[in-house]
């Protein structure tokens, strides 16, 4: 027995009916939310150990991502080693015969990164309007009855304020995280595998970035491309105050969520058939070893981030009504499709879009895609007029003056920041140009009231599997396989594997 304080939980890995150790079997540390928070393999005694921590409870699977969790009070654990029973399905792939301490190769390791200095930073935007103005896009205030839809023939400019929120990304290093295959191969023995990742869409352009996709996927659907950060959806802020606090805890909310949408989406390995599943890439592995049995172990690559989310900045902002024309026509779609396919609410609409550009395009195609686009018109046009020629929308906005018959080119900065009902959203150069209700709103030194600051820490997964190789030698010669009356060999004990479900 160990005397003394012990900084690790030591646990054995046993067989199911014989008790007898199991080297080689992979066991994960789970956190409060189900992540991966460490990654361990049994040695040859069938020992793992483990970095003791303060949290009351101790939660592990054994085995594949497949497997169900072992939740253990952490307080109750005793120094000496505690035994864990294998599944049944890893007591085959372990053999028969003892074996010597197991050889980790560098095959396709990736070392954890260090942290990263500085950060990236993802920008946001979102507009709040007064109760007076929560009409326009069909916004709940307390006491009111929220219109089934926002106003459409709007004539008169109005008013708002810009929160503008900056979101800090720090990097605190990659790591392993759930096990999503394991496969042993015999000395000379090979086998095909499909990788199957589903989490990221296949682009001609350069893929983005976990964390920018982690953005796309908190931003609201307002105004699909061409604008200057990502745009929330808007807000009736009667204290602004309140709302930028508001803004703030919503937005780290939303990220952790979305992290965990996006690392919840299907990627698993399975073995390669006759056909190759549509968009999987092929791994081929092999025992190029002849000392025995060697394991692979497919893990999904994990970074963590430290995310901060600074105060917001206030600036005034303008809403310009508009009410394009009929755009539900094939030359708006050929002249925008680049805004239309990143901004397409309904992305089984794609093959649509691609169907009227080109030159045959079929009547159900068109007639699918024109009635999506008149029935969110508004949003459509929104698009459009964000993505379209900074030059085009000058001269547009400098036919249209304010109240003091200036144009609005002289009083806004033409770069689109959102979108409330049928209102384009700019931002003003300065709270002058505001009505006085407004400029009583922002004047009452309400940018140094504004102190909302949130972190949080998030896991988003990398791009491809990791690939961990184990050679576990044998200390016993496996018997030759009988032949058949055909000559060949059955192999049988030759090639054991180990298989998960595909990952979710």
């Amino acid at each position: 027995m160990q005397g003394g304080w012990q900084d690790t939980w030591t646990f054995r890995i046993v067989d199911q009916e014989t008790g007898a150790a199991m080297p080689g079997v992979p066991v994960t540390v789970l956190d409060d939310g189900g992540r991966s928070a460490g990654f361990w393999v049994s040695d040859a005694n069938g020992v793992i150990r483990i970095p003791k921590h303060d949290g009351r409870r101790l939660r592990l699977r054994v085995g594949l991502r497949s497997e169900d969790t072992i939740e253990l009070d952490a307080r109750s654990l005793p120094d000496e080693a505690v035994p864990l029973a294998a599944p049944h399905g890893l007591a085959e792939a372990a053999g028969s015969g003892p074996l010597a301490p197991p050889t980790l190769l560098s095959v396709a390791t990736v070392e954890p990164a260090p942290p990263a200095l500085g950060g990236h930073v993802l920008r946001f935007a979102r507009i709040a309007v007064l109760p007076e103005d929560a009409e326009l896009a069909a916004l709940p205030v307390e006491g009111r009855e929220p219109l089934s839809e926002p106003v459409v023939d709007a004539a008169t400019l109005r008013y708002g304020a810009l929160f503008e929120v900056e979101q800090i990304w720090q990097s605190l290093g990659t790591e392993s995280g759930d096990l999503l295959y394991s496969v042993s191969l015999a000395p000379g023995e090979e086998v095909r595998l499909a990788v199957t990742d589903g989490r990221w869409r296949r682009k001609t352009e350069q893929r983005e970035r976990p964390f920018q996709i982690v953005g796309r996927m908190i931003a609201a659907p307002l105004v699909g491309d061409g604008v200057d950060a990502l745009p929330l959806e808007p807000v009736v802020a009667p204290d602004l105050a309140a709302a930028a606090e508001e803004t703030v805890r919503v937005l780290a909310q939303r990220t952790a969520r979305m992290s965990e949408s996006l690392r919840g989406r299907p990627v698993s390995v399975t073995e390669l058939g006759e056909e190759k599943p549509t968009g999987a890439s092929v791994r081929t592995v092999r025992n190029m070893r002849a000392e025995g049995v060697l394991t692979y172990h497919f893990v999904e690559p994990v970074e963590r981030y430290r995310v901060i989310v600074r105060s917001p900045r206030l600036r005034p902002a303008i809403l310009v009504p508009f009410r394009l024309p009929n755009i539900a026509t094939r030359d708006v779609v050929r002249r925008y499709s680049h805004a239309l396919r990143r901004a397409l609410l309904d992305r089984e609409l794609l093959s649509d879009i691609e169907a009227v550009l080109a030159d045959g395009s079929s009547r159900p195609a068109e007639q699918r895609l024109f009635a999506h686009i008149t029935k969110h018109l508004a949003y459509y046009s929104a698009t459009i007029i964000a993505a379209g020629d900074p030059a085009d929308r000058f001269f547009a906005l400098s036919k249209i003056r304010d109240i003091g018959m200036h144009p609005l080119t002289d009083l806004i900065e033409n770069v689109v920041v959102g979108r409330v009902g049928n209102y384009v959203a700019f931002p003003l150069r300065g709270i002058e140009f505001m009505p006085p209700e407004w400029q009583a709103v922002l004047g009452e030194s309400v940018s140094q009231r504004l102190r909302a600051y949130q972190e949080t820490v998030v896991t988003l997964p990398i791009p491809g599997v990791w690939l961990k190789s184990q050679l576990s030698p044998s200390a016993v010669e496996t018997e030759p396989a009988h032949e058949t009356e055909s000559g060949e060999g059955e192999g049988e004990g030759r090639r054991r594997r180990r298989r998960g479900a595909p990952g979710a």
